[in-house]
């Protein structure tokens, strides 16, 4: 498909199996298609330190989307993207939510740190996709909460997002994804597809000419706005409705194969 200029690629569900690993299958589809003078571009929900420690071999993409697009960076030019939640929002947020669901746990990334009010247990570090040997996120107190503007905020336990969406819609970008147990909040303008328009738009390709791969809710507006979406086959019903192709899971290299068939 010689009028694919772009790849963009998911992490979890997606080009990391459920071991949360690159397979060497993937990886060598992914380098060929570079190789061939192909962008490729990562876009995540992931902070930073969590989303590079499985790019160390990737060291051909420049640019990388965080947290659903509320930070994106262009490492040869050293220039960024940062879209953060206004303090007050934020304090809001926090006020409404404890209200609502005191039981749910909330965390805040700021600075590409995590931080809490409430220690969180080795059995809850798996919903925010943190392993047993990455740091956990640090116990602040509240008042150090409120000074801040968070790039994200993340809940875990109060699976009704559209109570926020309904008190906060106008300020902040709702999604709920990881079978609809995980919020993630972010400032309303930060999304996936918006960040990677700015990539986009600063590589000089139309969005006609990008190949996009995801697995989750936070991939729809990519699915929208990218000429070839390819689903995972473990992917939500919602991007398989709207994807031109479906390809193998993200255990059977399902990044892979579509890129053998359709790319390299």
């Amino acid at each position: 498909m010689s009028n694919i200029q772009a790849i963009v690629l998911d992490l979890d569900g997606t080009l990391l199996g459920s071991d949360k690993s690159i397979s060497p299958r993937n990886y060598q589809s992914v380098k060929k298609c570079y190789d061939s003078g192909i962008h490729i571009i990562v876009a995540t929900a992931r902070p930073p330190r969590a989303a590079n420690q499985f790019l160390k071999n990737f060291p051909f993409v420049d640019y990388l989307v965080y947290y659903n697009g509320a930070l994106t960076i262009c490492k040869s030019k050293q220039t960024q993207r940062h879209i953060s939640i206004p303090m007050q929002i934020s304090q809001q947020i926090n006020n409404f939510i404890e209200l609502h669901a005191p039981q749910s746990i909330i965390n805040y990334e700021f600075n590409d740190s995590c931080y809490t009010c409430t220690p969180t247990l080795d059995s809850q570090l798996s919903h925010f996709g943190i392993r047993s040997n990455d740091p956990k996120p640090l116990v602040v107190d509240r008042e150090f909460i409120s000074s801040l503007s968070p790039t994200k905020i993340l809940v875990h336990g109060y699976s009704t997002r559209m109570d926020v969406i309904e008190q906060f819609g106008d300020h902040v970008n709702v999604i709920a994804t990881d079978g609809g147990v995980l919020v993630q909040i972010m400032q309303q303008s930060a999304s996936k597809e918006e960040a990677v328009q700015w990539v986009l738009d600063d590589i000089g390709v139309k969005s006609e000419n990008v190949m996009v791969f995801g697995d989750d809710y936070n991939d729809l507006g990519l699915f929208h706005k990218c000429g070839f979406p390819i689903a995972m086959e473990n992917a939500i019903i919602e991007l398989k409705d709207c994807a031109e192709h479906i390809t193998e899971s993200n255990d059977n290299d399902g990044v892979a194969v579509a890129l053998e068939k359709f790319v390299v």
